[in-house]
């Protein structure tokens, strides 16, 4: 199916690049032929994935950015205008996942947790809409959120509500833009081994979570990025405004 993505050169925006499932994104969109325009605030981490891609023979370029700062969203939106790449798509996938209840989530990580997990994603969009709107064939948005959105759990207060915002978001964007060819869809995420995860280790609650997973495992980055990769491309051209879980079966019990 993926043979028929239409990347070919054109570019795919892609956010929270350096590490995870932004960096898994980029290099399958990278193996799809797509010119791979990777943002992060890690400089390391995109150095490391651009010799990846390099090396494949993937195009790349790399933007440092915060993406809660307006005005490296202005000098993002200039630098992917100036690099003369057509953008077909966008990713946003950035974000940060706090644990907090509502009775230890105080007021400054409330408005950390909006301004990566949802403000980004409002902000990068609406600086790239008219170079998403121009794509050949129609452009495409596709939102990372979690499965935090779909079923509650505990002590996860702000990011479960601003990656539920994402959906919404989603949503509306897809409405919105209809008539105007570009679609707009979202992913949620079950517990996928980034090396966030690694690092710390699995615990207890993590394998607890594996007994609500149908095939009883937890996800690798690159089977989140072939879904993302899915829905960005020509081939999902039927599909806008849904929710795409990516979760082992979590959602299904």
């Amino acid at each position: 199916m993926l043979e028929k993505s239409g990347f070919d050169g054109l570019g795919v925006v892609v956010t929270g690049a350096a590490a995870g499932i932004g960096a898994a994104t980029a290099e399958v969109l990278g193996e799809l032929g797509a010119h791979v325009l990777a943002v992060d605030i890690d400089t390391d981490g995109l150095a490391e994935l651009a010799g990846r891609l390099a090396g494949s023979g993937a195009d790349c370029t790399v933007l440092e950015a915060d993406l809660t700062d307006r005005s490296d969203v202005e000098r993002v939106s200039r630098a992917v205008g100036e690099t003369g790449v057509v953008v077909k798509a966008l990713v946003n996938n950035v974000g940060v996942n706090s644990r907090h209840s509502i009775r230890d989530l105080e007021p400054e990580q409330w408005e950390r947790d909006l301004a990566r997990n949802l403000t980004s994603a409002y902000l990068l969009t609406r600086a790239l809409l008219p170079l998403l709107l121009a794509a050949p064939r129609g452009g495409s948005v596709v939102n990372v959120s979690s499965t935090h959105a779909l079923a509650a759990n505990p002590a996860s207060l702000g990011y479960a509500t601003t990656k539920s915002g994402l959906l919404g978001f989603t949503r509306q964007l897809a409405a919105e833009f209809a008539d105007s060819g570009l679609r707009v869809n979202a992913v949620c995420p079950g517990l996928t081994m980034t090396r966030r995860i690694t690092d710390r280790g699995i615990g207890e609650p993590q394998e607890r979570l594996r007994d609500r997973l149908l095939d009883r495992r937890f996800a690798e980055p690159e089977e989140v990025a072939y879904g993302i990769a899915f829905l960005a491309s020509d081939a999902a051209s039927y599909i806008t405004g849904v929710t795409l879980p990516i979760d082992g079966g979590f959602t299904a019990r």
